[in-house]
């Protein structure tokens, strides 16, 4: 089974590390070698602190791939810990950052390999997006989809079913993913609110973990838009988009193109 863990930033990660012990626990718990991947975050100790962290929730092993250049990326001993790890994770910053120092190396080769052997891949924010094979590079905000809103670029490419954004709701994102769907409606997009993990197993059953929401825009219906001929900014409109709404525990079946709430909800209802 593949597992894929993208979040949407913001992580509570000591008082109420839910997110972040959910993929230590698919990692294999007590068990775990994690191997952190900090070029997104311009800050030098960020890998350190994830080392500690992942240490302090009962990791076996952290390790930090110290790099900021392509030169660097392919030693051995990086190669050697992604060929260990049960669980890789990509931490924020700018997604770009990871791109342009990964892109084409022996090491993206490595993870790749590694997620295809069953190791559990998830990031945070930035980490979040570089994880499909299309991802959002830069954009702007708003609830309208709109020419020009979103750039999009090549990410590492573990799914080319499902593109990730994150602090979704927190930085109103929805109109961007939108238009990166009806762009090409054959991808899912699917917008990741923070302290928020969509868990995708086998690149099509989407769960929620966290504390917020995961928005999921499928096109899949899509009868007709005007995106490619929108200018100056303009709004783009789509009809017939399918869009929901998803919390804790709720599942999207990327194979039936269905939602399903969890029990207590609907119980609640």
């Amino acid at each position: 089974m593949t597992t894929l863990m993208p979040m949407g930033g913001a992580l509570d990660e000591w008082k109420k590390p839910e997110v972040l012990m959910e993929f230590l626990k698919r990692s294999g718990g007590g068990r775990a070698r994690i191997a952190i991947l900090p070029q997104a975050s311009q800050r030098r100790d960020t890998g350190r602190e994830y080392v500690k962290m992942f240490k302090a929730f009962g990791a076996k092993e952290a390790a930090t791939l110290e790099f900021r250049s392509r030169a660097l990326a392919d030693k051995g001993e990086h190669l050697q810990i992604i060929r260990k790890a049960t669980g890789i994770f990509f931490s924020g910053g700018t997604q770009m950052r990871i791109a342009a120092v990964m892109g084409g190396t022996q090491l993206e080769a490595e993870l790749l390999r590694a997620y295809a052997r069953g190791c559990v891949v998830g990031g945070t924010s930035a980490g979040a997006s570089i994880l499909s094979r299309t991802m959002v590079a830069y954009g702007k905000g708003g609830a309208t989809p709109r020419e020009r809103i979103l750039q999009m670029s090549a990410g590492l490419g573990f799914t080319d079913t499902f593109i990730f954004d994150q602090h979704f709701r927190q930085r109103d994102r929805l109109g961007r993913l939108i238009y990166a769907v009806a762009s090409h409606p054959g991808i899912v997009g699917v917008g990741i609110d923070e302290d928020t993990a969509a868990i995708v197993e086998n690149d099509s059953r989407i769960t929620v973990c966290g504390s917020g929401a995961v928005t999921i825009v499928d096109g899949k219906q899509i009868t007709g838009t005007d995106v490619a001929e929108a200018e100056n900014g303009g709004a783009v409109a789509v009809s017939n988009l399918i869009v929901h709404v998803l919390t804790r525990n709720s599942v999207y079946d990327g194979r039936t193109r269905r939602a399903s709430l969890p029990l207590q909800t609907l119980l609640k209802d």
